[in-house]
């Protein structure tokens, strides 16, 4: 064991009021449950960040008292923040379209409770458990959909049984009008587990309040689920207990060096499935389409050329990459459009035209049109990525809005 961390676990021994050889024993145990050669330097300071963070843990749990047992402290950082989602659009759309083609069959499939009102009373009717039901109620709940001047419908939840075989106490009632998601990807460990790729979902106020920094090392609290590699956001916990590493006291145990931590050797050891070289990105996603599981494809690249005027319908904004090696010739025909990436209004741009970053995103390729706007069979724009997640390896220039030459290969979107 090297001098600096002996040193370090006699501190860590004394934050936990344990014995010196007891905190020896716990990061040899964490050591050999990660796989990690204790003989090897480099691997003694990866356990050392493990044993850290189980130190962490433990401080935060007797901090929290009786809420000890309700999630844990994670380590790690996020690699990206898919777009916030109102599941509940698509939803009452489809059930709005159902109950247009078949009203009755939509009450029967206990899709909807319809109201009507009748002699200024709300007459809700509703089939439950195959049993039709007719009540007054006071009011027309927030949820409903106006079909006409006297009659709505409500969304219900028709799931009796969750798949655990739970019962659904929701069975039956209202769904809500609104109901945001979001879902980031996030490499990290939680108390004396191991470093893995986990989807962290957020709900509600907290899907739309949460902006985090990717490749940046941090630490939170939330409910880890290992058998479903999840952890779910906590109501006033998980922002609040959102801290970026780099910026706590080095007196704080939460605290630990970052700045040589090798971001992309973790990419590579946790989602090597979704890595693709830019040349193969087509075949790659024409490969993982009708794959279950993530649709994800992580790339990397120069950037060629940048467009930062935000689209006032999307807010996004594009830059354009091609392979580091690219070596195309001269002629026209042998010169491939670069690639367009899609960045939305969160993410930070602080680099410009010339840059090497990595880019994890979601591909999209849509199909060419004539000028009379029909597809041209067999013809396809090039993929582009609806971005995430970036790193920058090298950041070169200053970032400028450009009016891009290449902004004329965007009409197809």
């Amino acid at each position: 064991m090297i001098e600096r961390i002996e040193k370090e676990m006699i501190g860590l021994a004394k934050r936990l009021s344990i014995e010196v050889e007891e905190m020896n024993d716990k990061y040899r145990e964490l050591a050999s449950k990660n796989g990690l050669d204790l003989d090897d330097e480099r691997q003694q300071l990866m356990a050392m960040s493990i044993t850290r963070q189980y130190v962490r843990s433990r401080i935060s749990s007797n901090k929290s008292g009786g809420n000890s047992n309700f999630g844990s402290m994670v380590t790690g950082f996020f690699v990206g923040l898919e777009p916030v989602r109102d599941i509940m659009e698509y939803k009452r759309k489809n059930v709005l379209s159902r109950y247009n083609q078949d009203s009755s069959q939509t009450l029967i499939d206990e899709m909807v409770a319809e109201i009507e009102l009748e002699d200024g009373e709300y007459k809700k009717t509703q089939v439950k458990n195959g049993t039709w039901e007719t009540k007054t109620v006071p009011e027309v709940h927030a949820s409903a959909i106006k079909i006409t001047d006297n009659t709505w419908i409500v969304p219900i939840d028709p799931v009796k049984n969750w798949q655990s075989g739970d019962i659904n106490k929701g069975y039956g009632q209202p769904l809500p009008k609104e109901q945001h998601q979001l879902r980031a990807h996030f490499i990290g460990q939680e108390e004396g587990g191991e470093t893995q790729l986990w989807t962290v979902q957020l709900k509600n106020e907290m899907a739309k309040d949460f902006k985090v920094d990717t490749f940046r090392m941090v630490t939170f609290y939330g409910l880890a689920n290992g058998e479903r590699n999840a952890i779910y956001g906590i109501r006033n916990k998980t922002l609040e207990t959102l801290n970026y590493i780099d910026v706590l006291d080095e007196d704080d145990p939460r605290w630990f060096e970052t700045s040589g931590y090798d971001y992309e050797e973790a990419l590579v050891g946790n989602m090597g499935e979704y890595i693709s070289d830019l040349y193969d990105l087509e075949s790659y996603h024409q490969e993982i389409q009708g794959q279950p599981g993530l649709k994800i494809a992580i790339t990397d690249g120069i950037v060629t050329s940048m467009n930062l005027k935000v689209n006032e319908k999307t807010g996004n904004r594009v830059i354009w990459i091609e392979p580091l090696d690219a070596n195309y010739g001269f002629d026209d025909e042998d010169m491939p459009e670069s690639t367009p990436i899609w960045v939305p209004a969160h993410a930070n741009i602080n680099f410009g035209v010339g840059s090497d970053i990595v880019v994890i995103g979601r591909t999209s390729q849509s199909q060419k049109k004539d000028d009379s706007g029909f597809p041209i069979e067999g013809e396809f724009n090039p993929i582009s990525i609806n971005m995430y997640g970036l790193r920058v390896r090298l950041g070169t220039g200053l970032e400028e809005v450009e009016e891009s030459t290449e902004g004329d290969s965007l009409s197809y979107w």
